[in-house]
């Protein structure tokens, strides 16, 4: 295999990698595929070394004539979505079996990534189910739950539509608690619901960084602790935003309403 061709493998291959990461992938799954798809396209079995952080990739392999290739890559984007991992799995399976070019490679990975992401329409209607259920299940009435519905259509939405989320996190996640808190206040003014608390637990739920939480543990249990780590201290930081978030609309508007 030429010199080249193997550059624009590892490039192909650090882009599955990518996309495994930016869709919710484990640390350990990543590094695992990477490995293996590297194995497949002839790099030397025990000269694949990889290291993944939450925003970093680094591999450095052996290539088939000799050449130690190294290439990095910078993770900016979070799109939890885990149909599109499951693809992703598929394909780094049949890359191994199938060992395709590299352009083969490039146009099954552009099939996953082209096809449509979940419709509107659900995601609005999972968010204020589940808004709503919350509400009731710590222990508001209907009434505290429709509240909390209502509140929810303008929540998914800033969290689908708002280019904040991609370009800093914490202050999105502060910006849209402090927003999602003030909603909750104004709806309790209107005379809808009867426990403000309620309603913005419903709201909290829909906030709070749980995939990210599970997969810090998970990481720490299969020994990437740095991983484990950041992953923990990332959300710790968004637990707090919110926490921040809703305390300001209550110290701005609680008194007021």
């Amino acid at each position: 295999m030429k010199e080249r061709d193997f550059h624009l493998i590892l490039q192909g291959i650090l882009d599955v990698g990518e996309e495994l990461m930016v869709a919710g992938g484990e640390i350990y799954r990543v590094e695992d595929s990477i490995i293996r798809m590297c194995r497949a396209y002839g790099a030397k079995f025990d000269r694949v070394n990889v290291f993944i952080i939450t925003s970093n990739i680094q591999v450095t392999v052996e290539a088939p004539d000799g050449q130690i290739i190294t290439q990095i890559r910078r993770i900016l984007r979070n799109d939890v979505n885990f149909e599109r991992l499951a693809e992703l799995n598929d394909l780094c399976r049949r890359l191994c079996a199938e060992i395709p070019d590299v352009e083969v490679l490039q146009k099954e990975l552009n099939k996953v990534l082209d096809k449509p992401d979940q419709s509107w329409i659900l995601k609005f209607l999972g968010g204020i189910l589940s808004a709503s259920f919350f509400a009731i299940f710590f222990g508001g009435c209907m009434e505290d739950a429709i509240a909390a519905g209502i509140v929810a259509v303008p929540v998914v939405l800033l969290q689908n539509k708002s280019k904040l989320k991609n370009d800093n996190k914490i202050v999105f996640t502060l910006y849209l608690s402090l927003i999602t808190g003030i909603l909750s206040h104004v709806i309790m003014f209107m005379g809808i619901g009867n426990n403000e608390d309620y309603i913005m637990i419903g709201e909290i739920m829909l906030l709070i960084p749980g995939i990210a939480l599970t997969n810090s543990a998970r990481d720490i249990l299969m020994g990437d602790t740095a991983s484990g780590l950041l992953r923990f201290a990332d959300s710790l930081i968004n637990a707090i935003a919110i926490a921040c978030g809703f305390a300001l609309s209550m110290l701005l508007l609680g008194g007021l309403l």
